[in-house]
Order: C-alpha cells, then structure tokens, then sequence
C-alpha cells in the first residue's frame, strides 16, 4: 500500500500545469522555481518527482492568475498526447467505459500519488473514485477538479456526444460561486464537503462507441503498460488518521502533542518519534491542519478564525499566515 512518502507524479503533470500557466501569460519558469520543479522542460513520463512539486504548481497557478476555476478551465485548452500512455490507451479504447477501465488499471504509468478507481457499479450508473496519498490542501483540491473536467470534457470529444456525470462529489468545501462548475459538467448534481471525490457516469453514455477507437494501437499499448508500475493501492495512512485526530483536537479547543497522542492510543515520545521516522514534525503537521481549517473558515471574521484555528487571538494567526507564505514562497 502506497504511503505519503511513496507518493511520486511523472513530470508530465507538473508540465502540463506549467504550460497553462505560459498560457494564461505567466513566466512557466518562474512559477517552477518558486514550486521547486526540477527541469520541468526535461524527461518523459517516467521521469519522476515528488507530488508536492505539483501540488505546489497548482497553487501558484490559482494564486498567479486569481482564477479559483483556473483548474476546470484546463478541459477548454488541453492538446493530446499531453499525458503519454495513459491519455493513448484511453482515446484508442472502444467505447467511454473501456476507456475509463484503462484509467482505473494503468493509472501508475503516470503517478504513485493517485488512484482512479470503481467505487460502486450499478445497472444503470457507474461511480468513478480518486483515492490519495498525498495531503489535504488547496494544490490536491486544484488537481481533482483538473481530473475530472479532463475526464469528461475528452469524453464529449471522443465520443462526440454531450456526456453529462449524473452526480459530482468533492472533498473541498464549496466554492463561493457555483457557475464553473455547473457549466462545465452540465449539471447541478454537485455535492461539496463530502468524504470521498467521485465521479458518477450513466452507463448508456459508457457505452458510448469512441471516434478515436483503434484496437490494433491499444494491444500494442496495453502489452507495453504491463510492464510499468500497477496502479497504487491507496489507503488510510498514518499521517491521514494523525490528521483527523488533530481536525478534532482544533475543534475541541485542545491541539496538544499530549492530547493528540491520546487520541491515536500512543505516547507523546512515541509520537514524536514517528513524526521524525515519516520526515515531518509536529509543528508542521498542526500547521497543516490549521491550514485545511483556514479554508473552511475564509469566509469568517478574522477574530473568529483566530478561535476557530486555536489562536488566542488576530494577531498570532496573521503571524502564523505570514510564515506560511514565506515558507511556501522561499
């Protein structure tokens, strides 16, 4: 089972970000600097780095353009090919449910970091999950919504017919304004702040036959997938279930090492030795948490983002924001 520090993307997604950033009219190279993407121009998809490099792409995307629906607008100007193998395997498959199949089995051709996986397949509708082992923030919430626009809008084109998801499901709390999202899946049936990020289809438009089918190509591509990494087994982590104990300790007023510990049944020692074992510590990984917090509470009063942080008051977390920023933009 793949764990946080397992987690790696071929450099084709930290590329294919930067080159919407070029298109959006930002210096690609700057944002790689700033997100430290090493020689983002250089290697294929089996060049890999670290999942933060894109995650941290994203973020800079979003921060650089003041687009929040930057990411859903990728599916307007994307180009084939932009995801080698894995993007192949799907346009040349026989119809939008053999298509999405070779997501589910090939997706670690591209990364380690993610898995597209069948949560649950009924007569009439089949629902698609992302499942990661990387950790909750602004970048990972960027990359689902980048997903799935691409995901249906290659659909349509594919297809060549107006595929609509009967249902949407994302982990990130809603957005202040809906009108990206709808206009994009076609839909309203777009649920926020849920446990899981899925993505319902309706098996008549899986079986959908694709314009780009060639059966030929994909025994030659499926014959050189077997020989790449299986698609990860991604599951509840031991950074994931520290972060929830530590969500609940925020809430409960009362995020101590002492507390936190309790509630993960081990001793404060033991827990900061497994905080070093995993290349973190507990200063960073409260900061996180805070940091998934300050999201669902933008919309608050200052002083009551303060309290709903754990801060005594204004002032400590604007240091704590400030810090934050500088940490990220050093």
């Amino acid at each position: 089972m793949t764990s946080r520090s397992d987690c790696h993307d071929s450099i084709l997604m930290a590329r294919f970000a930067l080159q919407r950033a070029a298109r959006a009219g930002l210096d690609p190279d700057r944002i790689a600097r700033l997100a430290g993407v090493p020689a983002w121009r250089e290697g294929g998809e089996s060049t890999r780095v670290s999942s933060r490099y894109c995650l941290r792409v994203w973020e800079l995307l979003e921060r650089e353009t003041g687009d929040p629906d930057v990411a859903l607008r990728v599916s307007e100007e994307s180009d084939t090919g932009e995801f080698g193998l894995l993007e192949y395997l799907f346009l040349s498959a026989e119809t939008l449910g053999a298509a999405l199949d070779a997501c589910v089995r090939h997706t670690g051709s591209l990364t380690t970091s993610y898995s597209f996986r069948v949560a649950e397949r009924t007569e009439h509708e089949v629902r698609y999950e992302v499942r990661s082992g990387v950790e909750d923030c602004r970048g990972r919430e960027l990359l689902v919504q980048a997903a799935f626009a691409l995901l249906v809008a290659r659909g349509r084109a594919a297809t060549r017919c107006p595929v609509v998801p009967a249902q949407v499901s994302l982990r990130q709390q809603a957005p202040a304004e809906l009108g990206a999202f709808i206009e994009l899946f076609g839909t309203r049936a777009i649920d926020f702040g849920g446990p899981v990020d899925t993505l319902t289809l309706r098996t008549t438009d899986l079986a959908l036959p694709m314009k780009s089918a060639d059966p030929e190509l994909t025994a030659v591509l499926l014959s050189y997938a077997a020989t790449l990494p299986a698609t990860p087994e991604l599951g509840v982590t031991w950074l994931d279930q520290l972060g929830d104990a530590l969500d609940a300790a925020l809430a409960d007023g009362v995020a101590t090492l002492e507390v936190v510990a309790r509630r993960l049944l081990t001793s404060p020692r033991s827990l900061q030795r497994r905080l070093a074992d995993a290349g973190t510590s507990w200063r960073r990984e409260v900061d996180r948490a805070r940091r998934r917090r300050l999201q669902r509470a933008e919309h608050l009063p200052r002083a009551q983002q303060a309290e709903f942080l754990g801060y005594a008051d204004p002032a400590s977390l604007r240091r704590a924001v400030n810090r934050w920023r500088d940490n990220a933009d050093s």
